[in-house]
């Protein structure tokens, strides 16, 4: 026990980590401020000379090493719980900061859930007020034709009662008088047929029976020569074998050359339908039956002269008919047209003209036709195509509202008007010799790309200046009020002269020329202005104008145009117009 007394004591002078090597074992030295105390250098020396002494010594490094393995151990097994610590404080760091992430993805997931909302709710009361202003402008416009409807059915039901009672007056007069006449008529000659066959009675009856006996007589004879006659033919008949079977033969060649006949017409007149033979898609066509021909292009133009475009695209025009007619003359290949533009602008009267004076044969169809036949489509379409092939002089196909079917290509198209829009591709693919296809629509950006590729020429057709709308409107006041009426119809609908006019136009059946109209204070500077009023009128919109001139003036009493009835109709069409612009913005 004395070598761990010694240890002890040696352990508690201070001894410091210096390294000593003390039988090949590695010990601390002492520290620096120890060695200025001899005293524990001298009791360290003496333990170390009895530790070396004693017999335990080599158990106790041993021990000594065990000791420091085990504090290393046990090191080494606290650095590993303090790792341990730090990796459970780091995930609960990460958990923690994942948590807190996803609550803010949450968050922000919330708050866009509640702006869309909000954004929805706005949109739907957006379109909710837009819907109900649209309601009540087409609630009131609607009010307002029904209106001016019950106005002119008024005027007009007026003056069709007025007209009614005065011809039904006139005709009761004359009924009276023809009754009264063959009243007469009919007495005189009863009471001279009754005095002239009492005073020729006896003559009378002796004739009368000599009459009918003749007649007995010879249709007894006439009896008897007709059944003595189908005896001897019937008895010679079957007697004679030869004539038996010529007659047998006779009759059924006749029955079968009948049927033959028959059948054969039938197949002729189908084959005449199917060459000749309007398609079903074609709504109006130049192209009759040859019996029809005779009187075609009779009081037609042939020229451009009637039709008011923009200088640059009449030009246009005239040149594209020109290069139809020699197009046509050389044998070369027609060119596919686009028209496209506002409604009114004239592109169906302009294809007409083109295809009459071009000398070609024109047909017009619809595009909204398409749709309803569904999958019978593509066969109208490849039927109306080889119609148009057998035309001799080439023919102008006209499709008008052209986007009703050859819409852009997409997930939502039915596969009918798929099926036409490929059929038409397919047809216009390669240039024609026979047909130009001329395609007009109101959404030229609506049409599928193929089928723009397909076109070799695009026309605008815009909304007529102010020098054209003068124009127009000098062109329509002719038609429609200038050679309005004739002599025979001067004088006024409302007035007594032109009551009685069409009292005796009745009674006579001549049919009643239309009223001519007197015009008052119209002149160029009053069309000047109006010209300059209606910027955005169309054509077909001028033509109405002066329609509604007309009508206008045939609603007063003495079909007379005035200035200030020109300018109350032309006010009103002003706020017509203004009022649609309204809808449709």
């Amino acid at each position: 026990m004395a070598w761990r007394q010694a240890l002890s004591r040696w352990s508690l002078t201070g001894i410091a980590a210096a390294s000593v090597t003390v039988g090949g074992i590695a010990w601390c030295e002492a520290d620096p401020r120890s060695l200025y105390d001899p005293e524990a250098l001298e009791r360290g020396a003496k333990a170390l000379r009895e530790i070396q002494k004693s017999p335990h010594a080599k158990k106790v490094f041993e021990l000594s090493k065990q000791q420091e393995v085990t504090k290393q151990q046990e090191s080494k097994t606290q650095e590993a719980q303090y790792q341990a610590q730090a990796a459970q404080w780091n995930t609960e760091q990460e958990r923690v900061r994942w948590q807190e992430q996803r609550k803010s993805m949450q968050e922000d997931a919330k708050m866009k859930a509640e702006l869309a909302q909000y954004q929805d709710q706005l949109a739907r009361k957006r379109s909710g007020d837009e819907h109900e202003k649209n309601r009540e402008r087409n609630a009131e416009l609607v009010r307002m034709q029904e209106q001016s409807t019950a106005r002119q059915e008024q005027q007009r039901a007026q003056t069709e009662a007025q007209i009614q009672a005065e011809r039904r007056a006139s005709e009761k007069y004359k009924a009276d008088l023809d009754k009264d006449i063959q009243r007469d008529r009919a007495l005189a000659e009863a009471e001279g047929r009754a005095l002239e066959a009492r005073e020729n009675e006896d003559v009378n009856r002796r004739s009368m029976l000599t009459r009918l006996d003749e007649e007995r007589k010879r249709t007894i004879e006439a009896i008897n020569t007709v059944f003595a006659n189908i005896g001897g033919g019937a008895t010679s008949l079957l007697s004679d074998p030869v004539r038996l079977t010529t007659a047998v033969a006779g009759t059924t060649l006749l029955f079968l050359g009948i049927y033959t006949a028959r059948e054969g017409t039938r197949v002729a007149g189908k084959a005449i339908d199917s060459y000749l033979g309007t398609p079903n898609l074609v709504r109006e066509t130049s192209r009759k039956w040859f019996w029809q021909r005779q009187n075609k292009g009779k009081g037609q133009r042939r020229d451009f002269g009637d039709i008011i475009l923009q200088p640059a695209l009449h030009d246009q025009v005239r040149t594209l008919t020109a290069s139809s007619a020699n197009t046509r003359l050389h044998q070369a290949p027609f060119r596919h047209m686009l028209f496209y533009g506002p409604p009114g602008t004239g592109k169906t009267l302009v294809a007409k003209r083109m295809a009459r004076t071009s000398g070609l044969d024109y047909a017009i169809m619809s595009g909204g036709d398409v749709a309803p036949l569904g999958g019978n489509a593509v066969t109208q379409l490849h039927s109306m195509f080889d119609w148009a092939e057998t035309s001799r002089k080439g023919l102008l196909l006209f499709i008008d509202e052209a986007d009703a079917f050859l819409g852009r290509r997409s997930g939502n198209q039915s596969e009918g008007l798929r099926g036409a829009l490929n059929a038409l591709l397919f047809r216009t693919g390669d240039q024609s010799r026979d047909y130009a296809v001329v395609l007009a629509t109101n959404r030229p950006a609506d049409l599928d790309a193929a089928v723009l590729d397909r076109m070799d020429e695009a026309l605008e057709f815009g909304l007529p200046g102010t020098q054209e709308r003068f124009q127009l409107l000098k062109l329509y006041l002719e038609q429609y009020i200038i050679k309005a009426g004739t002599a025979e119809g001067g004088a006024g609908s409302g007035s007594v002269q032109g009551i009685g006019a069409r009292l005796r136009a009745v009674l006579t059946g001549k049919r009643l020329a239309a009223a001519e109209i007197t015009v008052q204070g119209i002149d160029d500077s009053l069309l000047q202005d109006a010209a300059e009023r209606t910027e955005g009128f169309s054509g077909r919109e001028l033509a109405k104008l002066l329609a509604s001139v007309q009508a206008a003036v045939y609603g007063s009493r003495d079909t007379s145009l005035t200035r200030d009835l020109w300018q109350k109709v032309v006010s009103q069409k002003l706020r017509e117009h203004s009022q649609r612009r309204t809808f449709l913005e």
